[in-house]
């Protein structure tokens, strides 16, 4: 993870939370009450601080500074300045690993050899993504709407294209990864589903857009895109003035082989 990820000051607020079903299967048999969780890429923390919820220690790894001073201070999280490619951490030191929305801006390799350094004698690996439900045909004109405007050849609304224009074999494992067939370093490799939603009217649909990395913040396209939500907005919000986002949560799980 080279460079960090874009801030915007609406991230946190805008950003969608991950469904309770997929936060009890990353811990499902875990000793929740002397969990050490190392979330890698955390951003302001809002897998890290769901996972706390449920009485985990985590340290959020973020590299990104602005990222980091947006983190709400929230007991069970630390936060500590790091990378997925160079985690400050011991090693067999945490019992999971996790990257929420994050994994597929990390070094494929690196960052798989670092988890597996760092997670104690069979931890577990949770990689974790809100995707907009491509079935909804609202949240499926959003997403078109987004991508017309990304500004940036890195597609960080799709992370199983991200590895596209890297070497050709970190592509075919990257593949084979988002496919559920396997993951270097680590075994037991498996894969789930779930929902969740959003509802959102005119100003979380803009802040949510501009949250994302690829989105200029500023400028004629910026203005562009505004004008295209508004429209999208008017056609699709409800009588009670929301747009209902749908998203598709992918959660991968692996143990440390």
């Amino acid at each position: 993870m080279s460079a960090s990820f874009p801030y915007y000051e609406g991230y946190d607020h805008y950003r969608a939370r991950y469904p309770d079903q997929a936060i009890a299967k990353i811990l499902d048999g875990l000793p929740v009450d002397s969990l050490v969780v190392a979330d890698i890429g955390a951003g302001t923390g809002i897998g890290s601080r769901q996972l706390a919820d449920q009485g985990a220690q985590v340290i959020a790894i973020e590299p990104g500074a602005d990222m980091r001073r947006g983190a709400p201070t929230y007991d069970g999280v630390k936060f500590i300045e790091g990378s997925a490619e160079n985690i400050p951490l011991e090693t067999a030191s945490v019992d999971l690993v996790t990257a929420f929305q994050a994994f597929h801006w990390f070094d494929f390799t690196k960052s798989l050899q670092e988890f597996r350094r760092i997670l104690k004698p069979n931890g577990r690996l949770a990689l974790v993504w809100n995707l907009w439900d491509q079935q909804d045909i609202a949240s499926q004109a959003y997403t078109k709407h987004l991508y017309q405007a990304a500004n940036t050849t890195d597609q960080y609304l799709k992370p199983e294209q991200k590895f596209s224009l890297r070497k050709q074999l970190d592509k075919f494992r990257y593949q084979l990864f988002w496919h559920g067939i396997t993951l270097p370093y680590f075994q037991q490799l498996e894969r789930f589903y779930f929902a969740t939603e959003q509802l959102l009217d005119l100003e979380d649909l803009i802040g949510l857009a501009r949250s994302q990395g690829s989105i200029p913040q500023s400028g004629e396209v910026l203005h562009q895109l505004i004008v295209k939500l508004t429209e999208f907005y008017d056609h699709y919000a409800s009588p009670q003035g929301f747009v209902r986002i749908v998203y598709k949560t992918h959660v991968y799980l692996a143990h440390r082989s």
